[in-house]
């Protein structure tokens, strides 16, 4: 079978296919392909979402601790992530190399999502101490999971354009799961825990990570790894595929990137409930239409980004987008927040514009981690997401410090009846000012790129037939 590919089925097998359609993915597996970060979307959705809030406002932590706990965890997550990139590349299974970690931590991540949202009987330090060795287990767990499952789209296709689609697809699905967690867990709390909010925390998460852990066995059994594509070198030592991956200046740019737009979801979605109950003074009803609203949102710019990416490269669209989103979110700082109906409005707006930017982000990551190739001849892609997946958790914590700093600045205090207009002032200021500093830093690095038409065609160029 000389020149023949080869690509491997969702039971391991090795089957014969025709060389000329090795790039393309077919429409059902790019559905399965989403449902495995549609998986992730309910853990890094509960965590964005609703963690800070529920650790201040139901756990009982201070604003400062929370802040605390995120940032010292991220000294562990340096050393752990490169070493789960590594072990991920040197993975070699009838599974193939990056698939059995969707098998291996799905019920892992699972249950320590669920963990994490529990509120055990401790005094102060004990609560300290529960939320710290959680939130670590998740990090851990997750970190597993997502890091070989984002590396996977470089076994799948090394096409931007299938890359677009893919993620197209991946981004449409994070949006419908984005819309469950967002919408659907305010509704369970009240359903489910009634005067007990706590209670209706853990039974609405535990639904939840129960979903999350089916969705990723889905993506393990439909998804397939094709040989030809993406030829990691296993033999690499660890020091080498370091150096390779930090050598990569495309990658190091994309990576600043991750900090940034991870950062702004988290400090949007992290300061949202405070915003809505605060500012716009919402209801459990108000709260589901809110995050409906940017769900939808989110749902059709993933779909209706792959019509510019026809015209325009990749890098170029995610530039705009990005100028595009720092004018929306200076201008909204001085809507007030008596026009709740409007927001809604203006959410809409956003969210479809800001739902471009994660297809657009991940293409250029996996463009990046082409480029590497091209300029060293060899490819570590789970180095490349393990490092990517440092910064999607640095972000993390750096949101939550950057939330819990701007509330204590403001001497929030929690309950409708303490705020006061410099509290409603910050709240305000991380959904709309802070966001859109951090929207023109992004463009700022993104136009640094020269990942451009040119540069794609000259890599495939390159690739071997």
């Amino acid at each position: 079978m000389s020149g023949t590919a080869v690509i491997q089925t969702a039971d391991g097998s090795l089957v014969a296919d025709d060389p000329r359609r090795g790039a393309r993915v077919p429409f059902f597996e790019k559905i399965c392909y989403g449902l495995g970060d549609a998986g992730g979307t309910i853990i890094t959705g509960l965590i964005a979402n609703f963690l800070t809030f529920y650790y201040t406002d139901v756990f009982g932590l201070a604003p400062a601790v929370v802040g605390i706990i995120f940032v010292s965890l991220r000294i562990f997550d340096a050393i752990s992530d490169p070493l789960i990139g590594i072990m991920a590349d040197r993975t070699q299974t009838r599974w193939g190399k990056f698939r059995p970690y969707l098998l291996w931590t799905a019920l892992p991540v699972g249950i320590s999502c669920f963990l994490t949202f529990q509120s055990p009987d401790l005094g102060y330090d004990g609560k300290v101490a529960y939320a710290a060795a959680t939130y670590f287990l998740l990090a851990l767990f997750y970190s597993l999971n997502n890091v070989p499952y984002c590396a996977l789209i470089t076994r799948m296709t090394d096409s931007a354009e299938e890359g677009v689609s893919c993620q197209s697809v991946r981004f449409a699905l994070v949006a419908v799961a984005s819309f469950t967690v967002s919408v659907g867990l305010p509704i369970m709390v009240r359903y489910l825990g009634g005067a007990d909010i706590a209670r209706g925390y853990r039974d609405g998460v535990a639904i939840l990570s129960a979903v999350a852990v089916v969705l990723f066995l889905l993506c393990f059994v439909f998804v397939r790894e094709r040989t030809t594509v993406a030829a990691a070198s296993d033999d690499v030592p660890l020091r080498t595929a370091v150096a390779n991956t930090l050598k990569n200046s495309q990658l190091r740019l994309t990576f600043v990137m991750t900090l940034l737009l991870i950062g702004i979801f988290n400090t949007k979605g992290g300061a949202a409930l405070y915003f809505i109950t605060y500012v716009l003074n919402g209801d459990a009803t108000y709260q589901a239409l809110f995050f409906g609203t940017a769900t939808i949102g989110g749902f059709i710019g993933s779909i209706v980004v792959q019509l510019f990416t026809r015209r325009f490269a990749v890098r170029d669209v995610y530039v705009w987008v990005n100028l595009i989103l720092v004018a929306g979110h200076f201008a909204a700082f001085f809507v007030p927040g008596d026009l709740p109906n409007l927001w809604l409005v203006l959410v809409a707006l956003c969210c479809i514009v800001l739902g471009c930017t994660l297809p657009l982000h991940f293409t250029l990551i996996q463009l990046a981690d082409q480029y590497g190739e091209w300029k060293t001849g060899m490819r570590s892609s789970g180095m490349s997401f393990a490092f990517n997946q440092f910064f999607v958790k640095l972000a993390w914590a750096l949101a939550g410090v950057l939330i819990s700093t701007v509330l204590v600045a403001v001497s929030y205090r929690a309950g409708a009846g303490n705020q006061t207009p410099m509290s409603l002032s910050g709240i305000t200021m991380l959904s709309t000012i802070v966001p859109g500093i951090l929207h023109l830093l992004l463009a700022l690095t993104a136009s640094r790129l020269i990942l451009n038409r040119e540069t794609i065609a000259a890599m495939t160029a390159a690739r071997p037939a």
